[in-house]
């Protein structure tokens, strides 16, 4: 009898960002209406962004995120919010653009850049396995269903990607799991991973990772502890 996958994880290779180790703080900036500065927060801190929150990063005065995730469909996708952030994206750029989850070639993700002319330093396209072994290690849960990926939001990712890559303090913000729409978007945009969002978050909080949300009510939502300027 084979050994089920989730016996299978603990001794298999660890997934390998192809970015420089990083340490120091950072923001990780989500698109919802309600996002702020963290205390605290200045010039030294990273910045990851999700999909189109660098638009709003820009109204901050914040420069070029550190490390963009973005979904595959606002690169390559046919829909009609795909087009509405390529627009939203064109001419921007980013050190290191992250995205999940891409099994095929990265050359047709570099061409889909080219399009709205988005550019960066790095790109890399992570597997569902990849990204299944990061979460893994900073929340303890096996996803090992086929479509398991799907349930989880491109936010939450970013979060687990932050930590991985060695930053601390990860203070989250412009997140909501209760609060529909976009801060750059007046259109009611509804939040489907609410619920795997929650139980993700809620794991890594109970392992201790030093990942913090920066306001109130996201706190209470997702069980991250408040950010009040803790030190890891």
């Amino acid at each position: 009898m084979k050994p089920p996958l989730s016996d299978l994880l603990p001794v298999l290779s660890k997934p390998i960002l192809r970015l420089p180790r990083l340490t120091g703080p950072a923001l990780v900036m989500g698109s919802a209406p309600n996002f702020r500065l963290p205390y605290g927060h200045d010039a030294g801190w990273a910045l990851v962004t999700v999909n189109a929150s660098q638009i709003l990063a820009e109204t901050f005065g914040l420069a070029a995120p550190d490390m963009a995730l973005m979904r595959r469909g606002i690169l390559v996708g046919q829909g009609e919010q795909d087009f509405y952030k390529r627009d939203l994206l064109k001419g921007r750029q980013a050190k290191h653009l992250i995205v999940p989850i891409w099994p095929d070639v990265e050359d047709k993700l570099k061409a889909g850049c080219r399009t709205f002319d988005y550019r960066y330093d790095t790109l890399q396209a992570l597997t569902r396995w990849q990204l299944a072994n990061i979460v893994w290690r900073l929340s303890g849960k096996f996803h090992v269903s086929r479509g398991w990926h799907r349930n989880i939001s491109t936010g939450a990712f970013a979060v687990m990607l932050a930590r991985f890559a060695g930053f601390a303090p990860v203070v989250v913000s412009g997140f909501s799991l209760s609060q529909a729409g976009h801060g750059y978007d007046s259109r009611n945009a509804f939040r489907y991973h609410a619920d795997e969002d929650a139980d993700l978050l809620r794991r890594v909080a109970r392992r201790g990772e030093p990942i913090y949300a920066e306001d109130r009510d996201f706190a209470r939502e997702s069980g991250l502890p408040l950010w009040q300027g803790q030190t890891p």
